[in-house]
């Protein structure tokens, strides 16, 4: 499903009011104490095995770029919030605007899992494959951050977790949206193979302890009937 500019334009002020508002308090999981160590292991080493082959796929991909990877490269390029993900599979009226209890949601539960990944990061450092590569031509804008995990594929992987706990009769849409993000990271040159799996294998373990929360849980029913009243609607 195509994005209206309208939308874009709406998802884009909608991040930047996000932004300059205060966190809140943990309600659905604690990241300290998370231990992320044991979900993935350290990026591959660049002289190993593991490393070259990182170095040599993100080569490829930038040698063979196609213009639908740009473009898809380019509609995820800023930071990943929720509305940006659910609107290709439910449609341009899934704005804030009609779902605040699901804006709300998601703002609390981006709050708790942020720090998981940020952590991550920080600790290993990896540079992405633009600063290893100076040859390597993005198509992406070129974030300054570390490399390892992806925060895209950490944060599409908790979403597709929660909305597909919220309506799992649209699992596999959630699933494919959240793989088409992580995919359009490496098309775009953002990042090597190695730190999409760690996002992605990080961000559904996240998935899985706020899944366990009594909270989230009440919060996820109210989510849900927000959703589903707006598709019974939309189908009338």
């Amino acid at each position: 499903m195509k994005i209206s500019t309208r939308l874009l334009v709406a998802l884009a002020l909608a991040v930047a009011a996000r932004a300059a508002e205060p966190a809140p308090a943990p309600q659905y999981f604690t990241a300290a104490g998370f231990d992320w160590r044991a979900v993935v292991s350290p990026p591959p080493a660049d002289d190993s095995v593991a490393g070259r082959a990182d170095q040599e796929i993100v080569v490829q991909l930038d040698l063979h770029r196609t213009p639908e990877q740009v473009m898809l490269a380019k509609r995820y390029e800023k930071p990943l919030e929720e509305f940006a993900f659910m609107a290709p599979v439910l449609g341009a009226w899934c704005t804030p605007e009609n779902l605040p209890r699901t804006r709300a949601f998601f703002k609390q539960a981006n709050a708790d899992s942020r720090p998981v990944v940020d952590a991550a990061k920080a600790a290993w450092n990896r540079s992405r494959p633009y600063v290893f590569n100076p040859a390597l031509h993005p198509a992406v804008e070129k974030p300054v951050n570390a490399s390892y995990p992806s925060g895209h594929a950490y944060t599409a992987s908790w979403i597709a977790a929660l909305l597909s706990a919220a309506l799992p009769e649209l699992a596999p849409d959630w699933e494919q949206q959240a793989a088409l993000i992580r995919w359009s990271r490496l098309v775009g040159g953002a990042h090597y193979p190695a730190d999409v799996t760690a996002g992605q294998m990080l961000g559904e373990a996240v998935a899985r302890e706020m899944l366990k929360s009594p909270q989230l849980q009440h919060d996820l029913e109210e989510v849900r009937a927000e959703i589903r009243a707006h598709l019974v609607k939309k189908a009338a």
